[in-house]
Formats: structure tokens, sequence, C-alpha cells
């Protein structure tokens, strides 16, 4: 039953970094016990659950008689994957029974079928499977056709051991395991340099913008190892012509997806199978900032706003339902950044290159409407100076009305009509510290007065 350490179909980095918690934790679950024991790594696509599962194979490759890899992304994939697998088997062991019959010429569902019963036998008990991208799962919610039952490629036995990446964190085979952003910047640091073959004194701030996402510090490092551009010209570009650049970076061989601007697209296209209010709050998103978003703050927006903002906010529950199927696909998370001192609901977050996605991508083109919205739910939820925690209400305000205000400033919105947000956000800033912030948006607000009811109106006075 033995089977010589291979990974042709697995595309690893030369130099795998940190994870070191994470290793060890898929090695306590998939060691103790009898009986099968199987580890589910979920996450947002490009967050590195691919390289953690060779990086263990690698690491326990002595602890198994056979280690294989499949690519489960689509039934298609799954079964030739199998069928790679059966030529590896009868390679190394060439009388295997179950396996036979099998030749080139046969049927892809006989082939796994017959690679089952293999690893169903009694005393092949120490194998490993990898069964990578199942990101188009048949669990509840998925009404995508092309959808994927992993039960059908697993053996039946109770033996054995499993590891299954996913973006979706409703697949639950043995213990899940969320694999999280790079929390540690040196971490981010070294993938830059390993990637560019170089070193700079602007990594650190690169690296903190791109936050610990292991696809977009690659990218960026592939990219600055092929040009001469330094590493502050790169982050210029990424901040001021972001799409443009992602589509110029060669693509990033370790990744299934290969490409920063385009490796969230499938999640893209599995929510709109699921939900069109998922979808708008995702496109809405881009004109806030991408950390803390709540339903009451979004709540504000619906005195003449457009419908489906008024369906999206009619109750909790129904926000609530939105926000999960997002999650469900690893695009946001519960933002704990308020904890302690929430007065409202919890917020949700989005990392920071996705958040760059929805700008670029999921909204291709400036959308007045939603800009208008978010700029009115910011103005109008600003608390009043004696209101119950007015003062941590407003600290999680500041960083959605930094956002407005910088496309008035930029000229994407104008300030007709609004010198009662432009007064509110003064008013927030001003008690902040933010002074000179503040003046400006007092005097905006001033001249919208001014220009509605004339400078000797009582209002204007």
């Amino acid at each position: 039953f033995c089977v010589v350490f291979s990974l042709p179909e697995a595309s690893e980095t030369n130099h795998f970094i940190a994870r070191q918690a994470e290793l060890a934790a898929m090695h306590k679950a998939l060691s103790e016990g009898t009986g099968r024991q199987a580890v589910t790594l979920h996450g947002l696509g490009g967050i590195g659950k691919t390289q953690l599962a060779i990086a263990y194979t690698k690491a326990h490759r002595g602890d198994y008689s056979a280690i294989f890899w499949l690519n489960i992304k689509d039934e298609v994939s799954v079964k030739q994957s199998y069928s790679r697998l059966a030529r590896r088997i009868l390679c190394g062991q060439p009388s295997v029974s179950q396996l036979g019959g099998i030749t080139d010429d046969s049927k892809p569902d006989e082939v796994v079928a017959a690679v089952k019963r293999w690893l169903e036998h009694a005393k092949n008990t120490r194998w490993l499977m990898v069964f990578d991208n199942y990101d188009n799962p048949k669990v509840p919610g998925n009404a995508d056709p092309g959808v994927v039952d992993i039960r059908q490629f697993l053996p039946e036995a109770h033996h054995g051991s499993v590891i299954v990446t996913t973006r979706s964190s409703k697949v639950s085979i043995g213990r899940r395991m969320k694999v999280e952003k790079l929390e540690d910047v040196r971490d981010s640091l070294q993938i830059l340099s390993d990637a560019s073959h170089r070193e700079d004194p602007n990594a650190a701030e690169l690296a903190r913008e791109l936050d610990g996402l292991p696809l977009a510090l690659a990218t960026a490092g592939a990219y600055l190892d092929q040009v001469a551009t330094s590493f502050a010209d790169y982050l210029y570009l990424y901040r001021a012509s972001w799409l443009r650049l992602q589509q110029t970076s060669p693509e990033v061989s370790t990744y299934e997806d290969r490409q920063l601007y385009s490796t969230w697209q499938l999640s893209l296209d599995h929510i709109k199978q699921q939900s069109e209010l998922s979808v708008k709050l995702l496109k809405l998103w881009a004109y806030f900032d991408n950390q803390d978003l709540w339903f009451e703050l979004l709540r504000e927006g619906r005195t003449g706003g457009p419908e489906w903002l008024c369906q999206l906010t009619e109750d909790e529950l129904g926000f609530n339902q939105a926000v999960r199927v997002l999650c469900d696909h690893g695009l946001i998370e519960v933002d704990k950044s308020s904890e302690g001192s929430r007065v409202e609901s919890q917020g949700y977050g989005m990392h920071s290159c996705v958040h760059s996605w929805t700008v670029h991508i999921v909204n291709r083109e400036w959308d007045f409407e939603m800009a208008e919205v978010a700029l009115k739910c910011v103005g109008s939820h600003v608390p009043e100076i004696n209101a119950h925690q007015s003062w941590a209400t407003q600290r999680r305000l500041l960083r959605h009305l930094t956002r407005c205000w910088g496309f008035i400033i930029d000229g994407k919105l104008d300030d007709d009509g609004k010198d009662w947000i432009l007064y509110n956000f003064g008013y927030m800033c001003y008690n902040h510290g933010r002074f000179d912030e503040a003046e400006k948006m007092y005097q905006r607000a001033l001249a919208g007065k001014e220009k509605a009811w004339g400078p000797e109106h009582t209002s204007t006075l």
C-alpha cells in the first residue's frame, strides 16, 4: 500500500512562511483518536489554504503510506485527479488487485470506484487525501448546477486521513479551521523579499497596505521582481491605479486563480445565485470604509432611499441573512474592533484588498446613487452630544466619515443641499480634535446655506 511521495498536481511556493500554529493544530487533529481523521481549511481566496495543506504534507509525509492530491473544483477535475491517482498506484504497486481491470479506456466512474476499493482495504489505513479547491460544495443554499458532492468521492471505510480546502464556511468535514491573514508584518516582509528578490526601506509600508494577504504580497513581489519600480512607487500605483496594476501584474503560479483582481469572481458568481441583496450590499460597501459596517448605520438610508436598501434594512434578521451569505464565502467577517464599547449592533469588516476589489471590479463604474446613500447614512447617524454613549458611536463613524468626505473633496460628489451633512461632519471632527477638517466642513456648510437662503437669513446666521 506504499506509494512514493509526489505532489505533481499541487503548485507549491519555494518558501513557505509562518503558519506554525496552524500546522501544529492540523497535526493534532489528524493524529489523535481512531478511525477517519479530517480537517477542513476554510477562508478567503488567496489567504494561503492550499500552501498550508502542501506544507503539512511535506512536513508529515513520513506519517503516511501514501499521500494523494485531488483538485475538486468541479466533477471533471476530481475525476481526472482520480485517474492520475490510479496511474500512480499502479506504477508503485503493479500487482494491486483492485485496479487490475483499469485501463486508459476505462470510464471515469469505474476508475473512481476502483481506487476507492483500494483505499477501503482493511490493511490500507495510513493514507492521506487532500481535496483542494472545494469551492462549489453541495451545502444548503447553493443552487449552482455545477455543485459538487464530496461524499461520492470519499472512501467509505472509517480509516485514513482527509484534508479539504474551501472558501465556504459551510463545509464541515472533521475539524474546521479558519485560515486567517498573516498577523506578523515580518512574515509579510519575508514573502515580499522572497518574491521580489530584493530589499527596500519602504517594504514595511507596502506590507501594511496589503495587510497579510499572501496572494497580494506574492503578486506585488512578482511584479517588483520584473521591473525597476521601487516599493514606494508600487504602493502609489496600487492606490492610484489598482485595476490596471493588477491586470499588468504577472500571474502567481502557486495560487489557483493566479491574479488578485479575479480571485474572488467565483465567490461573486455564487453569491449572485443566492442573494441579490447580498450583491447590492457588497456594491454599497465600496462607498464605506472596509471596517465596522453595521445595521443601524445602513438603516439611516431607508427614508427616500432605494427600494433594495429598504428591503435590506427592513429588520435585523433580513440584514443578517444578507450578511451571512457574504460571510459564508469568506469575503467579510465579524469586526471585533468595537467590542466592549458598542452601543449598537456588531459590525462587519472586509480585508482591504477585497475592499479594493469591490471598488474596481464589483463596481466597474462610479455609482452616484450608492455614494449618496453612504453619505446620507453617515451624516444622519451622527448622534447628539448628550445621546447615550455618543462618543463611542462617533468613534465608529469616523472612518466612514473620512471616506465620504474624500468623495466631496475629490469632486466625485457635489455638496449642494448637503449643508446639514457637512455641519454634522464638522461637528464630529471638531469633537475629535480634527480642527482643520472641521473648519473646511463648516465653511462648505455655510456656503450651502448662503446659496440656498442668502447671507442674512436666520438659518444662515
